[in-house]
């Protein structure tokens, strides 16, 4: 013990019982680790954010819109093989596509309609009419002015009550004996597209002297044209 002791630097036994009791406990297992705020680390719940190393997702793309794209696509002045097929009625317009196709001469006979304005209040009258679309996928509405072109020896409906028959001017019909939709129940058969002398009306139709053909005539073009037709007699 003596040996022990001034091995120690020590004296007696009284100072190593001071030595002992001033040391710290000692334990085989390590403190418990309590993490600070700033060591934890925040998920997607802290900010209402994403991650900040992710990429901001891509706008999407509209999706694509063929007939809208085809309204656009048409301007003022174009002509088109477009018209009524009359199975709307009296009410409403059923136009023989469901898009503009491209644009034909308007010199040609494939020309039924004429754009004269886009985008604006349509005029009204005898052989006039209008064409829009509103678009789902942009929310834009495209809207044609269209005024009708005529041939003489194409055909149109009509609705006849008597003696009186009701021309159906920005339709257009083969001409043959076959049922058509209702409320109309004539075929009309044109027979001359002429400039409109003053005070033209079916008299001024007749094609030769004496001719006794009974005609149905309108005055087209804000009065310009006198278009006159006849009942179709074909097979």
């Amino acid at each position: 013990m003596l040996s022990i002791l001034g091995w120690l630097g020590l004296n007696n036994v009284g100072e190593l019982k001071d030595l002992v009791a001033d040391s710290p406990p000692s334990s085989s297992s390590p403190a418990p680790y309590t993490s600070s705020p700033s060591d934890r680390i925040p998920d997607d719940s802290d900010t209402g954010e994403g991650n900040a190393d992710e990429p901001d997702p891509e706008p999407s793309t509209p999706a694509p819109d063929p007939t809208g794209e085809a309204f656009e696509a048409i301007s003022a002045g174009d002509c088109l093989a477009v018209y009524d097929t009359g199975r709307g009625g009296t009410t409403s317009v059923d136009w023989s596509v469901g898009a503009p196709p491209d644009p034909v001469s308007c010199a040609g006979e494939q020309a039924q309609v004429q754009v004269t304005a886009i985008n604006t209040a349509c005029p009204t009258g005898y052989g006039k009419s209008y064409w829009s679309y509103r678009s789902a996928t942009t929310g834009d509405t495209t809207k044609l002015c269209l005024t009708r072109v005529y041939h003489a020896n194409y055909c149109i409906l009509g609705r006849q009550s008597g003696d009186s028959i009701s021309l159906a001017l920005m339709t257009a019909v083969a001409c043959r004996r076959e049922p058509v939709p209702v409320p109309y129940n004539q075929i009309m058969h044109i027979t001359g597209v002429y400039r409109a002398p003053a005070g033209a009306d079916a008299n001024n139709c007749r094609r030769v002297a004496g001719d006794q053909t009974r005609y149905w005539a309108a005055l087209v073009d804000d009065g310009a044209t006198l278009l006159c037709t006849t009942i179709y007699q074909g097979g």
